[in-house]
């Protein structure tokens, strides 16, 4: 019965927040990956702060819709849902970018560098 229920779920679409003035690359995750990022997720702890707003330029993150939630990646938190996700590691941040399909690898060094600060 749950694997009927994860095969009915909206596909999950992953936004790089990296243009302004143009469309933002978008990709979706296959139902392997959409499984291992929730599972990456529930491994994190809740965290009570609010998190700084995204620069206006430049990378602002990763968007990350499905049937569940609209959740905000960036600089360690992960906001959406019913709570704010701290990821001191920025380890969701780093593979949701290995995700990055092919046509959009020019991106990865700029959004790394970004990441790794």
């Amino acid at each position: 019965m749950a694997a009927d229920r994860s095969e009915r779920r909206a596909p999950v679409i992953v936004e790089l927040g990296i243009f302004s003035g143009r469309p933002d690359p978008r990709w979706p995750l296959d139902p392997g990956a959409a499984a291992e990022f929730r599972a990456l997720l529930a491994g994190l702890a809740r965290e009570d702060a609010n998190p700084p707003p995204a620069p206006g330029l430049g990378y602002r993150g990763f968007t990350v819709t499905d049937s569940e939630a609209v959740r905000q990646v960036f600089n360690g938190r992960i906001t959406g849902g019913d709570a704010t996700l701290a990821d001191p590691g920025r380890t969701v941040e780093r593979w949701l970018l290995g995700t990055l399909p092919p046509e959009f690898e020019p991106l990865r060094p700029v959004v790394s560098a970004a990441i790794d600060g």
